[in-house]
């Protein structure tokens, strides 16, 4: 009880658990929209963040195993879960979604900082299911475990020295592996505030909701009128 009241005591957290309709349909969101979910822990908390989100990537499993049941003509969504390891409390593990995936036309986009933060069912599963890899400049205790699926191009020494905007990629093309290289990547621009303004003002005005006025309490009859107890 006192996690659930930790949980339930933030009004973003009780607004979301307590709306009896949603505005949204995961089944739309799967058939071509978009869903940006944002759990920051430093306003929710840690612990609210890795439930809420975890709620949510099971939402969106139902969703597409839903449509698949019901013979649907599923066109090909993207799921992104920056900081993976967060939301690992889940009914259907991650590594069974890796698995399972593809017959649902759900491609997993699974980003974490590194492998010691996931268990070792799911490192393997990272290992063998997940067809395209793409690391970063890694650790040495990484690199040496990740190292055989780059040789002989490139070595856990290659791996772990890697420069700012720098990556190694392992990708499947044509349902056959390719062989690996090397990439860079482009530094963020500068943020717009503007243009942070505009999205929040417009799925303010589509999605949004008025908040629900607090319901005032009775009134005691035999409070006087300063309050207190004649």
């Amino acid at each position: 009880m006192n996690k659930l009241r930790a949980f339930l005591l933030r009004p973003f957290v009780r607004d979301i658990l307590g709306s009896a309709t949603s505005t949204f349909d995961l089944d739309d969101i799967l058939d071509g929209g978009i869903l940006l979910v944002r759990l920051p822990k430093g306003v929710l908390g840690d612990d609210t963040a890795r439930l809420l989100g975890s709620v949510i990537l099971a939402q969106v499993w139902q969703a597409a195993s839903r449509r698949a049941k019901l013979g649907r003509t599923r066109g090909h969504a993207a799921l992104y879960v920056d900081e993976a390891h967060n939301f690992l409390t889940l009914p259907h593990a991650l590594s069974d979604m890796l698995a399972e995936a593809r017959a649902y036309r759900i491609s997993l986009v699974l980003a974490h900082q590194h492998l010691a933060q996931l268990p070792r069912d799911l490192r393997q599963a990272v290992s063998s299911d997940a067809r395209n890899k793409i690391y970063f400049s890694l650790s040495p205790g990484d690199a040496r475990e990740v190292e055989h699926h780059f040789t002989p191009h490139l070595t856990a020494h290659d791996l772990a020295n890697f420069d700012a905007f720098q990556a190694a990629a392992r990708l499947v093309v044509r349902s056959a592996e390719t062989p690996p290289f090397t990439l860079r990547t482009r530094p963020l621009p500068e943020p717009s505030p503007d243009g942070a303004l505009q999205i929040r003002a417009s799925a303010a005005r589509i999605h949004g909701r008025n908040a629900v006025p607090a319901i005032p309490k009775p009134e005691d009859p035999r409070l006087d009128h300063e309050g207190e107890h004649p």
